[in-house]
């Protein structure tokens, strides 16, 4: 986790080598070895898809541009897809580390908010400034302010990464973190998410925070629905079929105007679309590779604002399907695990801060570190599929527990055990037998 906010990065072999590049490569041997002989539980098709999109990614770049010219190129995105998933795979196969995980997730927050404040508030970056000292550093990105504030970045190359990779924890903090904790707790945890998602001031971000605290707030108000989150697509299904039929825009130019917090932005991604689309019917197998996408002259810039449309647009269309066969496959077998207590809560905060990623990919481009940490956190959550449903009942949980019940009741928990009769004897009452013996009388 650390590893991936460390601005600075050095080449070695004409090879840009970052913090991240250095761990996922130390670590991808080690983590494919418990993979492959069963300590990181048995290998399951979610496996196989991000194995296969790593694979296929390659094929496309190799028939696009050659193995010769791209061959430092195709390593590293294969190693960059392949290494997260399966360090998280291996080593985060229970609860514990799962919390673990979160709770170094938080420690970076803390340490970051202040820096991302004071970026916020002054544009200056004293992270990137402190480390440009004495290495190479990313670029400082330079926006118009936005809502009177200027966008922080804090470590990270751009401030939109900085903003999408800090919105997970949102759901996170409150279910992982505040699990049997107090709703100030709860709140307190999250808002530190929220905060410092603010920073970014990403509409990318700020979408996936409010999709995660819109699942948040339809499971605590349809509690009472058995099937809620069957009502819940079905309604997501009719209001898609509503807007595509009773309006001249689809759903994504809907979301890219009305989502954004600068009008321009939101028309340069639909514009972005509607010619891209056409490279990708043109090329629907193999994709364009890392060639430059066809385009009106004026369209300068040549950045896809858009995670879902650029893979489709680079690895063709069984690109797309291997990761979103990925995303399906997670939510279909993780949401039909029958688990209770910390494990489900566990279960809702990892489902939803990853249903946001997904979502909130539709208006940013995933890439470095972020794009790693989206790898990493699929991995994060195969443990749910060999989870058991008590594991969060630890000593600790039953301690606090164990705080909260009643000290005296009139009714005990076990009845006594009735007495034991003999044949030819009627059994004494049970107020007679518990009657103390007296003295015989002199």
């Amino acid at each position: 986790m650390i590893s991936f906010t460390m601005p600075f990065f050095f080449s070695l072999g004409g090879l840009k080598l970052t913090g991240y590049r250095v761990v996922l490569i130390i670590f991808l041997l080690p983590a494919m070895i418990r993979w492959l002989n069963g300590s990181a539980g048995k290998i399951r098709g979610v496996d196989w898809l991000i194995v296969g999109f790593a694979f296929w990614s390659a094929l496309t770049l190799t028939v696009n541009h050659g193995l010769v010219s791209k061959w430092q190129f195709i390593g590293m995105l294969m190693i960059e897809i392949l290494a997260p998933y399966f360090i998280a795979r291996a080593y985060i196969r229970d609860l514990e580390s799962f919390r673990y995980f979160v709770r170094w997730f938080l420690l970076i927050i803390i340490v970051l908010l202040p820096f991302a404040l004071y970026e916020m508030v002054t544009e200056q970056s004293p992270l990137l400034d402190f480390f440009g000292g004495f290495a190479n550093v990313y670029q400082k990105w330079i926006y118009e302010p936005r809502l009177g504030l200027f966008r922080a970045q804090a470590t990270m190359p751009h401030p939109i990464l900085f903003g999408v990779f800090m919105t997970p924890s949102f759901a996170l903090f409150w279910y992982v973190l505040g699990w049997n904790k107090t709703l100030f707790t709860k709140v307190g945890l999250s808002s530190l998410a929220g905060i410092v998602v603010f920073t970014s001031l990403s509409s990318g971000a700020f979408l996936n925070v409010i999709i995660q605290m819109a699942l948040m707030a339809w499971n605590k108000v349809c509690s009472f629905l058995k099937n809620k989150w069957k009502v819940l697509l079905i309604c997501f299904a009719i209001f898609y079929v509503v807007i595509e039929v009773g309006s001249n825009r689809n759903v994504f130019q809907i979301i890219a105007t009305h989502m954004t917090l600068t009008p321009g932005t939101a028309w340069w991604r639909i514009l972005t679309f509607e010619f891209a689309r056409d490279d990708i019917m043109r090329n629907p197998i193999f994709g364009i590779g890392m060639n430059d996408w066809t385009r009106p002259h004026w369209m300068t810039l040549s950045s896809v604002d858009n995670f879902w449309l650029l893979m489709t647009l680079r690895h063709g269309f069984p690109g797309l399907f291997l990761l979103l066969g990925t995303v399906l496959t997670m939510f279909i077998q993780i949401g039909r695990r029958s688990l209770t207590g910390a494990v489900a809560d566990a279960r809702l905060g990892y489902l939803f801060a990853l249903c946001a990623f997904c979502v909130s990919a539709v208006t940013v481009h995933l890439w470095d570190a972020t794009f790693c940490f989206f790898m990493f956190l699929f991995g994060a959550g195969v443990w749910l599929l060999d989870a058991e449903g008590d594991q969060g009942d630890t000593p600790e949980a039953q301690q606090k527990q164990g705080k909260r019940t009643i000290r005296y009741t009139r009714f005990p928990s076990e009845m006594p055990a009735a007495p034991r009769v003999s044949a030819g004897r009627n059994p004494p009452s049970p107020h007679h037998a518990q009657r103390p013996a007296q003295p015989a009388p002199k």
